[in-house]
Protein backbone atom coordinates (compact mmCIF):
# COMPACT_ATOMS: atom_id res chain seq x y z
CA UNK A 1 0.00 0.00 0.00
CA UNK A 2 3.10 2.56 0.78
CA UNK A 3 4.64 1.74 -2.38
CA UNK A 4 1.31 1.98 -4.17
CA UNK A 5 0.96 5.38 -2.72
CA UNK A 6 4.42 6.90 -3.68
CA UNK A 7 4.00 5.97 -7.05
CA UNK A 8 1.12 7.69 -7.39
CA UNK A 9 2.21 11.24 -5.69
CA UNK A 10 5.29 10.61 -7.96
CA UNK A 11 2.84 10.44 -11.03
CA UNK A 12 1.24 13.53 -9.37
CA UNK A 13 4.63 15.06 -9.19
CA UNK A 14 5.25 14.56 -12.36
CA UNK A 15 1.69 15.67 -14.00
CA UNK A 16 2.45 19.03 -12.46
CA UNK A 17 5.75 19.34 -14.18
CA UNK A 18 4.27 18.40 -17.54
CA UNK A 19 1.15 20.47 -16.54
CA UNK A 20 3.65 23.27 -16.09
CA UNK A 21 5.54 22.80 -18.73
CA UNK A 22 2.83 22.97 -21.57
CA UNK A 23 1.67 26.18 -19.75
CA UNK A 24 5.10 27.63 -20.22
CA UNK A 25 5.39 26.34 -23.65
CA UNK A 26 2.01 28.38 -25.05
CA UNK A 27 2.93 30.96 -22.86
CA UNK A 28 5.94 31.51 -24.46
CA UNK A 29 4.53 30.84 -28.03
CA UNK A 30 1.52 33.60 -27.39
CA UNK A 31 3.99 36.10 -26.09
CA UNK A 32 5.32 36.93 -29.32
CA UNK A 33 2.11 37.15 -30.70
CA UNK A 34 1.95 40.80 -30.69
CA UNK A 35 4.81 41.93 -31.55
CA UNK A 36 5.54 39.47 -34.26
CA UNK A 37 4.42 41.79 -37.06
CA UNK A 38 5.97 44.54 -35.93
CA UNK A 39 9.46 43.11 -35.99
CA UNK A 40 8.48 41.31 -39.58
CA UNK A 41 7.94 44.69 -40.64
CA UNK A 42 11.61 46.04 -39.96
CA UNK A 43 12.13 43.99 -42.94
CA UNK A 44 9.16 43.24 -44.86
CA UNK A 45 5.77 44.71 -44.94
CA UNK A 46 3.82 41.96 -46.88
CA UNK A 47 1.25 40.93 -45.24
CA UNK A 48 1.86 37.10 -46.56
CA UNK A 49 5.02 37.45 -44.72
CA UNK A 50 3.82 37.60 -41.57
CA UNK A 51 1.27 34.42 -42.64
CA UNK A 52 4.39 32.53 -44.23
CA UNK A 53 6.21 32.81 -40.93
CA UNK A 54 3.18 30.75 -38.91
CA UNK A 55 3.12 28.52 -42.02
CA UNK A 56 6.38 27.12 -41.78
CA UNK A 57 6.30 27.02 -37.81
CA UNK A 58 3.65 24.52 -38.47
CA UNK A 59 5.01 22.85 -40.93
CA UNK A 60 8.35 21.82 -39.21
CA UNK A 61 5.86 20.51 -36.82
CA UNK A 62 4.33 18.18 -39.02
CA UNK A 63 7.19 17.06 -39.72
CA UNK A 64 8.64 17.14 -36.71
CA UNK A 65 5.79 16.00 -34.27
CA UNK A 66 5.79 12.04 -34.95
CA UNK A 67 9.70 11.93 -35.11
CA UNK A 68 9.67 13.28 -31.81
CA UNK A 69 7.36 11.22 -30.52
CA UNK A 70 8.76 7.88 -31.80
CA UNK A 71 11.91 8.65 -30.59
CA UNK A 72 10.43 8.81 -27.06
CA UNK A 73 8.76 5.54 -27.64
CA UNK A 74 12.86 4.14 -28.19
CA UNK A 75 15.02 6.23 -25.58
CA UNK A 76 11.89 7.69 -22.72
CA UNK A 77 10.26 10.91 -22.56
CA UNK A 78 12.65 12.83 -20.33
CA UNK A 79 15.33 13.44 -22.96
CA UNK A 80 13.79 13.88 -25.49
CA UNK A 81 11.52 16.66 -23.95
CA UNK A 82 14.55 18.22 -22.14
CA UNK A 83 16.35 18.80 -25.51
CA UNK A 84 13.17 20.35 -26.95
CA UNK A 85 12.77 22.62 -24.34
CA UNK A 86 16.42 23.57 -25.05
CA UNK A 87 15.76 23.96 -28.65
CA UNK A 88 12.31 26.52 -28.17
CA UNK A 89 15.05 28.47 -25.93
CA UNK A 90 17.57 28.79 -28.84
CA UNK A 91 14.27 29.64 -31.66
CA UNK A 92 13.04 32.45 -29.17
CA UNK A 93 16.84 33.79 -28.48
CA UNK A 94 17.37 34.14 -31.67
CA UNK A 95 13.76 35.82 -32.73
CA UNK A 96 14.67 38.38 -30.26
CA UNK A 97 18.79 38.81 -31.60
CA UNK A 98 16.86 38.81 -35.30
CA UNK A 99 18.79 41.02 -37.76
CA UNK A 100 17.52 39.63 -41.03
CA UNK A 101 14.08 38.31 -42.34
CA UNK A 102 15.70 35.03 -43.02
CA UNK A 103 17.00 34.93 -39.61
CA UNK A 104 13.26 34.99 -38.00
CA UNK A 105 11.98 32.17 -40.43
CA UNK A 106 15.27 29.99 -39.52
CA UNK A 107 14.00 30.90 -35.62
CA UNK A 108 10.21 29.65 -36.49
CA UNK A 109 11.62 26.73 -37.84
CA UNK A 110 13.72 25.68 -35.28
CA UNK A 111 10.85 26.54 -32.66
CA UNK A 112 8.69 24.16 -34.90
CA UNK A 113 10.52 21.27 -34.71
CA UNK A 114 11.08 21.65 -30.83
CA UNK A 115 7.41 22.23 -30.62
CA UNK A 116 7.04 18.93 -30.93
CA UNK A 117 7.83 18.84 -26.99
CA UNK A 118 3.88 18.87 -27.06
CA UNK A 119 3.40 15.32 -28.31
CA UNK A 120 6.28 14.18 -26.01
CA UNK A 121 4.06 15.60 -22.85
CA UNK A 122 0.79 14.23 -24.06
CA UNK A 123 2.36 10.83 -24.38
CA UNK A 124 3.95 11.25 -20.75
CA UNK A 125 0.77 11.70 -19.48
CA UNK A 126 -0.77 8.32 -21.14
CA UNK A 127 2.47 6.72 -19.42
CA UNK A 128 1.67 7.74 -15.98
CA UNK A 129 -1.78 7.92 -16.20
CA UNK A 130 -4.48 4.65 -15.94
CA UNK A 131 -6.71 4.64 -19.59
CA UNK A 132 -9.86 5.46 -17.51
CA UNK A 133 -8.56 8.73 -16.22
CA UNK A 134 -6.89 10.09 -18.95
CA UNK A 135 -9.38 12.09 -20.55
CA UNK A 136 -9.17 14.26 -17.43
CA UNK A 137 -5.36 14.24 -17.11
CA UNK A 138 -5.88 15.43 -20.85
CA UNK A 139 -8.50 18.44 -20.08
CA UNK A 140 -6.39 19.51 -17.47
CA UNK A 141 -3.41 19.68 -20.27
CA UNK A 142 -5.80 21.77 -22.39
CA UNK A 143 -6.59 24.16 -19.46
CA UNK A 144 -2.88 24.50 -19.23
CA UNK A 145 -3.07 25.21 -22.85
CA UNK A 146 -5.91 27.86 -22.59
CA UNK A 147 -4.19 29.53 -19.75
CA UNK A 148 -1.06 30.22 -22.05
CA UNK A 149 -3.74 31.40 -24.74
CA UNK A 150 -5.09 33.76 -22.13
CA UNK A 151 -1.90 35.18 -21.06
CA UNK A 152 0.39 35.17 -23.45
CA UNK A 153 -0.88 38.12 -25.95
CA UNK A 154 -1.56 40.30 -22.48
CA UNK A 155 1.76 39.74 -21.06
CA UNK A 156 3.45 39.97 -24.58
CA UNK A 157 1.75 43.42 -25.65
CA UNK A 158 2.85 44.77 -21.96
CA UNK A 159 6.63 43.28 -22.50
CA UNK A 160 5.88 44.63 -26.16
CA UNK A 161 5.48 47.71 -25.25
CA UNK A 162 9.06 48.06 -23.46
CA UNK A 163 10.40 46.63 -26.31
CA UNK A 164 9.72 44.28 -29.25
CA UNK A 165 12.08 41.84 -28.85
CA UNK A 166 11.38 41.53 -24.76
CA UNK A 167 8.68 39.34 -25.31
CA UNK A 168 11.23 36.37 -27.06
CA UNK A 169 13.62 37.08 -24.81
CA UNK A 170 11.16 36.31 -21.77
CA UNK A 171 10.32 33.14 -23.52
CA UNK A 172 13.40 32.02 -23.97
CA UNK A 173 14.00 32.89 -20.55
CA UNK A 174 10.93 30.43 -19.51
CA UNK A 175 11.67 27.63 -21.79
CA UNK A 176 15.44 27.42 -20.32
CA UNK A 177 13.51 27.29 -16.80
CA UNK A 178 11.27 24.45 -17.53
CA UNK A 179 14.42 22.76 -19.12
CA UNK A 180 16.93 23.12 -15.50
CA UNK A 181 13.56 22.77 -13.12
CA UNK A 182 12.53 19.34 -15.24
CA UNK A 183 16.16 18.05 -15.23
CA UNK A 184 16.33 18.02 -11.50
CA UNK A 185 12.75 17.31 -10.93
CA UNK A 186 11.48 14.91 -13.32
CA UNK A 187 11.55 11.52 -13.87
CA UNK A 188 11.11 9.25 -16.80
CA UNK A 189 8.02 7.64 -17.32
CA UNK A 190 8.67 4.46 -20.40
CA UNK A 191 9.76 1.56 -18.43
CA UNK A 192 12.62 -0.26 -20.45
CA UNK A 193 10.14 -3.08 -20.83
CA UNK A 194 7.74 -0.90 -22.72
CA UNK A 195 9.89 0.81 -24.60
CA UNK A 196 9.68 0.61 -28.78
CA UNK A 197 12.06 -0.35 -31.30
CA UNK A 198 10.89 1.99 -34.24
CA UNK A 199 12.79 1.67 -37.64
CA UNK A 200 14.02 3.95 -39.94
CA UNK A 201 11.41 4.21 -41.63
CA UNK A 202 8.78 5.14 -38.98
CA UNK A 203 10.85 8.71 -39.13
CA UNK A 204 8.62 9.42 -42.00
CA UNK A 205 5.76 11.26 -40.65
CA UNK A 206 3.19 10.24 -43.78
CA UNK A 207 4.34 6.31 -42.70
CA UNK A 208 3.80 7.35 -39.10
CA UNK A 209 0.26 8.84 -40.02
CA UNK A 210 -0.64 5.94 -42.59
CA UNK A 211 0.42 3.04 -40.12
CA UNK A 212 -2.57 4.25 -37.35
CA UNK A 213 -4.84 5.27 -39.48
CA UNK A 214 -4.93 1.52 -41.07
CA UNK A 215 -5.43 0.36 -37.03
CA UNK A 216 -9.01 -0.57 -36.81
CA UNK A 217 -10.79 2.07 -34.81
CA UNK A 218 -8.17 4.21 -34.48
CA UNK A 219 -8.31 5.27 -37.99
CA UNK A 220 -11.94 6.55 -37.56
CA UNK A 221 -10.65 8.64 -34.29
CA UNK A 222 -7.66 10.23 -36.45
CA UNK A 223 -9.79 10.69 -38.99
CA UNK A 224 -12.61 12.76 -36.58
CA UNK A 225 -9.97 14.50 -34.80
CA UNK A 226 -8.65 15.85 -38.00
CA UNK A 227 -11.55 16.66 -39.50
CA UNK A 228 -12.83 18.89 -36.21
CA UNK A 229 -9.32 20.61 -36.11
CA UNK A 230 -9.33 21.36 -39.85
CA UNK A 231 -12.82 22.79 -39.43
CA UNK A 232 -12.17 24.45 -36.06
CA UNK A 233 -8.78 26.28 -37.55
CA UNK A 234 -10.63 27.41 -40.49
CA UNK A 235 -13.12 28.80 -38.64
CA UNK A 236 -11.14 30.92 -36.06
CA UNK A 237 -8.47 32.39 -38.41
CA UNK A 238 -11.17 34.02 -40.45
CA UNK A 239 -13.62 35.10 -37.54
CA UNK A 240 -12.17 38.88 -37.04
CA UNK A 241 -12.45 39.53 -40.54
CA UNK A 242 -16.27 38.69 -40.54
CA UNK A 243 -17.01 40.44 -36.94
CA UNK A 244 -15.19 43.50 -38.47
CA UNK A 245 -17.15 43.45 -41.83
CA UNK A 246 -20.62 42.44 -39.79
CA UNK A 247 -20.15 44.95 -36.88
CA UNK A 248 -17.15 47.04 -36.84
CA UNK A 249 -15.75 45.40 -33.80
CA UNK A 250 -12.88 47.06 -32.33
CA UNK A 251 -9.93 45.46 -31.25
CA UNK A 252 -10.82 45.12 -27.57
CA UNK A 253 -14.31 43.70 -28.53
CA UNK A 254 -11.89 40.95 -29.92
CA UNK A 255 -9.94 40.88 -26.76
CA UNK A 256 -13.30 40.11 -25.22
CA UNK A 257 -14.26 36.97 -27.51
CA UNK A 258 -11.10 35.60 -26.87
CA UNK A 259 -10.33 36.37 -22.90
CA UNK A 260 -14.42 34.40 -22.93
CA UNK A 261 -13.77 31.64 -24.84
CA UNK A 262 -10.09 30.84 -22.54
CA UNK A 263 -12.01 31.40 -19.27
CA UNK A 264 -14.82 29.18 -20.83
CA UNK A 265 -12.25 26.58 -21.87
CA UNK A 266 -10.10 26.33 -18.71
CA UNK A 267 -13.24 25.94 -16.74
CA UNK A 268 -14.22 22.96 -18.39
CA UNK A 269 -11.45 21.16 -18.86
CA UNK A 270 -9.93 22.52 -15.43
CA UNK A 271 -12.55 21.38 -13.84
CA UNK A 272 -15.91 19.72 -15.33
CA UNK A 273 -14.52 17.61 -17.18
CA UNK A 274 -13.16 15.26 -13.77
CA UNK A 275 -16.96 15.35 -13.00
CA UNK A 276 -18.61 14.74 -16.52
CA UNK A 277 -16.50 11.60 -18.05
CA UNK A 278 -16.81 9.00 -15.06
CA UNK A 279 -20.76 9.92 -15.66
CA UNK A 280 -20.90 10.05 -19.69
CA UNK A 281 -18.50 8.69 -20.77
CA UNK A 282 -15.28 9.94 -23.42
CA UNK A 283 -17.63 8.77 -26.35
CA UNK A 284 -20.40 10.70 -25.40
CA UNK A 285 -18.85 13.88 -24.50
CA UNK A 286 -16.70 13.90 -27.78
CA UNK A 287 -19.93 13.37 -29.91
CA UNK A 288 -21.78 16.53 -27.88
CA UNK A 289 -18.78 18.66 -28.11
CA UNK A 290 -18.78 18.38 -32.13
CA UNK A 291 -22.75 18.89 -31.46
CA UNK A 292 -22.39 21.89 -29.81
CA UNK A 293 -19.51 23.03 -32.23
CA UNK A 294 -21.28 22.52 -35.12
CA UNK A 295 -24.63 24.37 -33.42
CA UNK A 296 -22.29 27.54 -32.71
CA UNK A 297 -21.06 28.41 -36.00
CA UNK A 298 -24.21 27.98 -37.72
CA UNK A 299 -25.73 30.94 -35.06
CA UNK A 300 -22.55 32.49 -36.02
CA UNK A 301 -24.19 32.64 -40.01
CA UNK A 302 -27.51 34.65 -39.07
CA UNK A 303 -26.06 36.46 -35.61
CA UNK A 304 -28.03 39.90 -35.56
CA UNK A 305 -26.14 41.74 -33.06
CA UNK A 306 -22.50 41.82 -31.37
CA UNK A 307 -23.49 40.71 -27.69
CA UNK A 308 -24.79 37.24 -29.12
CA UNK A 309 -21.47 36.90 -30.88
CA UNK A 310 -19.98 36.45 -27.03
CA UNK A 311 -22.64 33.76 -26.15
CA UNK A 312 -22.19 32.02 -29.40
CA UNK A 313 -18.25 32.27 -28.77
CA UNK A 314 -18.51 30.70 -24.99
CA UNK A 315 -20.94 28.08 -26.10
CA UNK A 316 -17.93 27.63 -29.10
CA UNK A 317 -15.67 26.93 -26.21
CA UNK A 318 -17.93 24.50 -24.33
CA UNK A 319 -18.04 22.14 -27.46
CA UNK A 320 -14.17 22.51 -28.17
CA UNK A 321 -12.97 21.77 -24.81
CA UNK A 322 -15.50 18.89 -24.45
CA UNK A 323 -14.20 17.46 -27.53
CA UNK A 324 -10.57 17.62 -27.71
CA UNK A 325 -9.50 15.69 -24.23
CA UNK A 326 -11.92 12.81 -24.71
CA UNK A 327 -11.03 12.61 -28.26
CA UNK A 328 -7.27 12.40 -27.15
CA UNK A 329 -8.05 9.76 -24.63
CA UNK A 330 -10.34 7.64 -27.04
CA UNK A 331 -7.15 7.53 -29.57
CA UNK A 332 -4.74 6.24 -26.49
CA UNK A 333 -6.81 3.84 -24.92
CA UNK A 334 -6.19 2.09 -28.75
CA UNK A 335 -2.46 1.66 -28.20
CA UNK A 336 -0.34 0.02 -26.34
CA UNK A 337 2.41 1.88 -23.60
CA UNK A 338 5.57 1.85 -26.12
CA UNK A 339 3.20 3.75 -29.02
CA UNK A 340 1.78 6.78 -26.61
CA UNK A 341 4.82 8.56 -28.04
CA UNK A 342 3.80 8.03 -31.88
CA UNK A 343 0.61 8.39 -31.37
CA UNK A 344 0.91 12.01 -29.91
CA UNK A 345 2.92 12.60 -32.29
CA UNK A 346 0.63 12.02 -35.09
CA UNK A 347 -2.30 13.29 -33.43
CA UNK A 348 0.45 17.09 -33.01
CA UNK A 349 1.26 16.72 -36.67
CA UNK A 350 -2.32 16.28 -37.86
CA UNK A 351 -2.86 19.36 -36.03
CA UNK A 352 -0.26 21.25 -37.69
CA UNK A 353 -1.57 20.26 -41.33
CA UNK A 354 -5.09 21.22 -40.18
CA UNK A 355 -3.76 24.51 -38.96
CA UNK A 356 -1.98 24.85 -42.17
CA UNK A 357 -4.79 23.73 -44.62
CA UNK A 358 -8.01 24.63 -42.60
CA UNK A 359 -7.23 28.34 -42.67
CA UNK A 360 -5.90 28.63 -46.18
CA UNK A 361 -9.54 27.26 -47.51
CA UNK A 362 -11.22 28.93 -45.15
CA UNK A 363 -9.98 32.25 -46.49
CA UNK A 364 -10.49 30.71 -49.71
CA UNK A 365 -14.16 30.22 -49.75
CA UNK A 366 -14.65 33.43 -47.15
CA UNK A 367 -13.08 35.75 -50.30
CA UNK A 368 -14.69 33.67 -53.71
CA UNK A 369 -17.78 32.14 -51.90
CA UNK A 370 -19.66 34.17 -48.85
CA UNK A 371 -18.26 35.85 -45.80
CA UNK A 372 -20.76 33.21 -43.94
CA UNK A 373 -19.32 30.26 -46.25
CA UNK A 374 -16.89 28.83 -43.91
CA UNK A 375 -19.26 28.66 -40.87
CA UNK A 376 -21.35 26.85 -43.01
CA UNK A 377 -18.59 24.53 -44.37
CA UNK A 378 -17.64 24.18 -41.26
CA UNK A 379 -20.82 22.86 -39.45
CA UNK A 380 -20.92 20.29 -42.30
CA UNK A 381 -17.40 19.11 -41.89
CA UNK A 382 -18.04 18.66 -37.98
CA UNK A 383 -21.43 16.88 -39.13
CA UNK A 384 -19.32 14.44 -41.00
CA UNK A 385 -16.91 14.10 -38.03
CA UNK A 386 -20.35 13.38 -35.95
CA UNK A 387 -20.96 10.62 -38.21
CA UNK A 388 -17.46 9.11 -37.85
CA UNK A 389 -17.28 9.15 -33.84
CA UNK A 390 -20.89 7.63 -33.65
CA UNK A 391 -19.07 4.51 -35.15
CA UNK A 392 -16.22 4.58 -32.84
CA UNK A 393 -16.27 1.78 -29.81
CA UNK A 394 -16.14 3.89 -27.00
CA UNK A 395 -15.19 0.72 -24.50
CA UNK A 396 -12.00 -0.51 -26.74
CA UNK A 397 -8.67 -0.72 -24.72
CA UNK A 398 -4.98 -2.01 -25.39
CA UNK A 399 -3.18 -4.10 -23.56
CA UNK A 400 0.24 -2.80 -22.39
CA UNK A 401 2.64 -4.71 -24.75
CA UNK A 402 -0.56 -5.32 -27.36
CA UNK A 403 0.13 -3.07 -31.01
CA UNK A 404 3.09 -4.58 -32.38
CA UNK A 405 6.68 -2.21 -33.12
Amino acid sequence: MNAHKQIEKGNKSAFAFIFAVVFLDMLGVNLIVPVQAYLIRQYDTNALTVGLLTVIYSAAQFVAAPVLGMISDRVGRRPVLLICLFGSAIGYLIFGIGGALWILFLSRLIDGITGGNLSVATAYIADVTPPGKRAQNFAMLGAAFGLGFLLGPAIGGVLGNINLALPAFVACGLSLLAMLVGFFVLPESLTMPTRAANGREDANPITAILTLFRLPGLGLLLATMFIFLFAFGGMTSNISVFLIEKFGVQPFQFAIVFVLAGIVNIIVQGGLIRILVPRFGEKQLATAGLAILAGSWLGMVNVPVMWMVYLLAAVSAIGSALAMPTLNALASNRVAQNQQGKLAGVSASLNSLANVIGPVLAGVAYDLVAPTAPYWASAIFLFLAFILIIRVDGTKRASVLEMPD
